[in-house]
């Protein structure tokens, strides 16, 4: 966002109420103080900031932070990979798993779905509601020596408004291209006694799908041949067997242009471009609801109790109308087929007329659609709930000491389903014994037994009966699924119905629950020892955390119960997983100092001892931070810490499958990722110099930042496995071949690049890294402007570097390198622009109706490359950059009278498009905003 700590006008005086909220400890310390004097790089954010910026949602807010990088939250696959309905903080881009989140202070439990492609598990921010916040902490420093495990990036406090007095009611709506709208409302209500409060907050936010083809749109094959086109497509293509068994020749189905479909212009096969069947947004709805009571025991104890629910549903996931099979030789089609003979009739004189049969190389349903769901995409869904339950109880000792005693306890169950194809299933059908066999096994019910194989005694009858024929040739495509134009090669009777697709295809689905108890101790207070600033403050405490991670997939998607023909599960593309029940308990203790050296110059000491047990083992971290007053206006501050994660448990057993892509099958594939129980913690020495100017209205400020990491747990890289498996392929060597026990292929007797099937990766201990940088800061505020005051201000984060380690994978050292400046989708970072600035002019005035506010916001991101270059050669265009992003954003806020407020936001006001990348959607969704101009209207009553 673009504003500076505490330099906000606000709308009205700040009232008795609202000062208590001042009081609380600020992030970064357990002693109390404010942003401005600590030692640490603090920003707040408070919720008049918010208002200003037109109430953003908070992934929206999230991802406008200049200290984010590789942010998720927009709900399309292609970046979320099965988190859709979630969202997390990334600062520094060093993963949202070593970001810790907070609320009042306090821990969350993390999602029970992490970001597949790292394994890394995080704190799901959308379970906050932005209605309950009264600001937002960010603390962009390590903070492990106080928080512990996670603090490694930074610490993100939201803290809620406990001051509300009254009725507040909120209801926003915005709309972009594409969209049908998308809303929120919300009420809240505040009780203020003498020595108790009560405030309730309850939102309710609906977001419509947007699909890819009304947003995005869909480039052709030779504009960007990366942005969700496939080599598997249906219209396919067949590898013709003869008499002996053996190849005889390849046919591409004619159909492919007639159902849509772009025939690659060198290969000549039909391309499958699959986007336009999923969205850019899902169907999505959430409700949020918490509610905090404080109130004052016996004079001098207070007690604080906070509940918070959230519940996010997205209903109806939408995704490709199958995915492309990981083996293709168990897809035969007999040479007696409806769908073969009305083909070779129509087009005599191709190598089917010869052939015993074909193999069918491309996917189920395609270009036609699912014909078991009405939008003719693959649906799934995904749901998520939480709760939480945290109080406190706090006072002083007769000698002055404070104490705080308090437990949390929270936990999400989440649901993910996403349809997949039987692998046996469809081997059935192809031979016309689809619906009556058990799409699994492939058995007859009767007799446990094969129809298709020899020695079947049974009574079922290929294409008879109740068995159904599945026809993987144009000839089954009424009309494109997408447009419904209908196709000329179409032949009524030889159509695959909707009670075929809905028995070969089933949801391969996983319920999973995390939880997490805290318990917290802080003893804090002013010691006898004085220093030459003053008396030197200190703090103790203990923590006791208890992690827990289970995962319980469907019968069909347990291994244990439906191993499958290969072991990877019943499913043609997503792979099967078993269950899960870890937990563990991690103790803590912890002290910190705060040393007023001098009038001018104030010290803070902070250690932690946190221990995991077992073979994670303990840590011992401590943390070092200074500020100096050099005179009334500058100020210079500077921390040193050491910092400790230890493995969540999602990343010490299990496994989890992603789709990406790999260039030499041209098409995504499964990549399989396995939890390893062997990690080692993983640290970081990190610090932080800085300096604040302060005069009159003008604050400027700059902080560089370093961060030195060792033994991250990371995911390998899946392209240097494949890249190091294309090459021992093309050895008659054997001393390399270690490393395609990591890859599978279509046929494993005949290997070759272009038949990869799915990849096998770990989780590991990875290379070293280290990253730096600054940020800066400048806002300046005129008073007497007209009838008010005028401020604009600039904030920027520049990221110098972010080397990685050389490492190893297998016999093979894979090169490391600086990933800053890149799109870094053939490695395990994120996206690292080299820096991202956000610049603004606010002006505030009286009139005679009410308070007004106008802001104008201009965000820069800088352009950055894409490190595997020009992966889209056939535009003849240079594709490996990336350009810079620069977008507008208005906002106009008025106090109306009976406390009513108006807000109106043009985000991106000049409807800029997202850069091009070489990516499905052809943008980069943890970067960038792909909704051009955004229109939201917000309206809020006070009673």
């Amino acid at each position: 966002m673009a504003i500076a700590a505490g330099s906000s006008p606000a709308f009205a005086q700040e009232t008795d109420a609202e000062a208590r909220q001042t009081t609380v400890v600020v992030t970064g310390s357990f002693i109390a103080g404010t942003p401005e004097d600590a030692a640490l790089p603090v920003d707040v954010l408070s919720a008049d900031d918010l208002q200003l910026e037109g109430q953003p949602r908070i992934d929206e807010l999230i991802r406008n932070l200049g200290v984010s990088s590789g942010v998720d939250g927009q709900t399309n696959q292609f970046g979320s990979n099965g988190t859709e309905g979630t969202s997390n903080i990334n600062l520094r881009g060093l993963g949202p798993a070593r970001t810790l989140v907070l609320i009042n202070g306090r821990r969350q439990t993390y999602s029970p779905f992490g970001i597949g492609e790292q394994a890394q598990l995080f704190v799901d921010t959308n379970n906050i509601p932005a209605a309950a916040i009264a600001r937002v902490e960010v603390l962009k420093d390590g903070a492990a020596a106080l928080y512990g495990s996670d603090a490694i990036a930074g610490v993100v406090n939201f803290i809620t408004n406990d001051a509300l007095e009254g009725v507040e009611l909120n209801g926003s709506y915005q709309t972009f291209e594409g969209t049908d709208g998308e809303y929120n409302l919300s009420g809240a209500y505040g009780w203020q006694g003498d020595n108790s409060s009560w405030v309730t907050s309850i939102s309710y936010d609906f977001r419509p799908e947007v699909t890819n083809l009304e947003s995005t749109g869909v480039p052709t094959l030779v504009e960007n041949e990366v942005a969700g086109f496939s080599s598997l497509s249906n219209p396919g293509r067949y590898v013709v067997i003869g008499a002996t068994g053996t190849p005889i020749g390849a046919v591409v189905d004619n159909g492919c242009l007639d159902v849509g479909g772009q025939l690659h212009p060198t290969v000549g096969d039909c391309r499958f471009q699959f986007t336009q069947f999923g969205n850019l947004v899902e169907e999505e709805e959430r409700l949020n609801i918490f509610s905090e009571f404080n109130t004052v025991i016996g004079g001098d104890i207070d007690l604080h109790l906070e509940a918070m629910y959230a519940y996010t549903d997205v209903p109806s996931w939408k995704t490709s109308p199958t995915y492309p099979p990981q083996v293709l030789t168990n897809q035969f089609v007999p040479a007696n087929h409806p769908g073969y003979q009305a083909y070779i009739a129509a087009n005599p004189g191709t190598a089917l007329d010869a052939g015993i049969g074909a193999l069918f190389i491309g996917r189920a349903f395609a270009w036609g659609g699912n014909p078991a769901t009405e939008s003719g995409s693959g649906e799934g869904y995904r749901n998520y709930e939480t709760l939480r339950f945290a109080g406190d109880l706090a006072g002083e000792f007769e000698n002055g000491i404070s104490w705080d005693v308090g437990m949390g306890y929270s936990t999400t169950e989440a649901e993910r389903a996403s349809p997949d194809a039987y692998i046996v299933g469809l081997t059935a059908a192809l031979r016309g014994y689809g619906v009556c066999t058990d799409p699994v096994t492939g058995y007859d019910p009767a007799t446990g037994t094969q129809p298709f194989a020899a020695g079947y005694s049974g009574s079922l009858v290929a294409g008879q009966g109740g068995c159904e024929y599945y026809n993987p040739f144009s000839n089954a495509i009424p009309a494109n699924g997408v447009t419904g134009e209908a196709n000329p090669n179409y032949v009524a009777g030889l159509e695959n119905t909707s009670t075929l697709a809905d028995w070969l295809i089933d949801q391969n689905g996983v319920v999973s629950e995390t939880s997490l108890l805290t318990f917290d101790a802080v003893l804090s207070g002013m010691s006898s020892v004085q220093a030459a600033g003053g008396a030197v403050g200190w703090a103790f405490g203990t923590q006791i955390r208890r992690e827990t991670y289970a995962v319980d997939p469907y019968p069909i998607t347990d291994l244990a119960i439906t191993p499958g023909p290969q072991g990877n599960g019943p499913f043609s593309f997503l792979a099967g997983t078993n269950q899960v029940d870890e937990s563990q308990t991690i103790y803590a203790i912890f002290g910190e100092l705060q040393i007023p050296l001098y009038d001018d110059v104030d010290i803070q000491v902070a250690m932690r001892y946190e221990d995991y047990g077992g073979e994670v083992g303990s840590t011992f971290d401590p943390k070092f931070a200074a500020r100096w007053q050099v005179n009334d206006f500058v100020s210079l501050r500077g921390s040193a810490q050491t910092s400790f994660r230890g493995p969540t448990l999602n990343q010490l057993s299990g496994r989890g499958t992603t789709l990406q892509f790999i260039a030499p099958t041209s098409a995504f594939k499964a990549v399989d990722t396995y939890g390893n129980p062997n990690l080692n913690p993983e640290s970081a020495f990190s610090y932080n110099l800085g300096a604040i100017f302060e005069r009159d209205g003008l604050f400027a400020s700059i902080d560089f930042y370093s961060f030195d990491f060792s033994d991250p747990i990371i995911v390998e890289d899946h392209n240097p496995i494949v890249n190091a498996a294309i090459d021992a392929l093309s050895t008659t060597t054997t001393d390399d071949d270690g490393i395609l026990a990591r890859v599978q292929f279509n046929d494993p007797t005949a290997p070759t690049a272009s038949t990869i099937s799915r990849v096998e990766t770990n989780i590991v201990n990875g290379p070293d890294i280290q990253t730096s940088g600054v940020d800066l800061r400048l806002e300046n505020t005129w008073f007497g402007v007209g009838n008010g005051e005028f401020s604009a201000g600039a904030e920027m984060t520049y990221i110098f570097e972010y080397e990685v380690g050389d490492f190893q994978i297998e016999d093979r050292t894979i090169e490391g390198g600086d990933r800053v400046n890149q799109f870094n989708r053939s490695n395990f970072s994120r996206s690292l622009p080299q820096w991202k600035a956000n610049v603004f002019a606010n002006y505030n005035w009286e009139a005679p109706w009410g308070n007004n506010n106008v802001r104008a916001v201009l965000r820069h991101i800088s352009s950055y490359d894409d490190e595997r270059g020009d992966i889209t050669p056939l535009n003849g265009v240079d594709n490996s950059s990336i350009d810079s992003m620069t977008t507008v954003d208005l906002f106009y806020r008025v106090e109306l009278p009976q406390n009513v407020d108006l807000g109106l936001s043009v985000v991106n006001a000049f409807d800029e498009s997202a850069p091009s990348t070489q990516f499905d959607l052809a943008y980069d969704p943890y970067t960038h905003n792909p909704f051009g101009r955004t229109v939201k209207v917000s309206l809020t009553a006070r009673f």
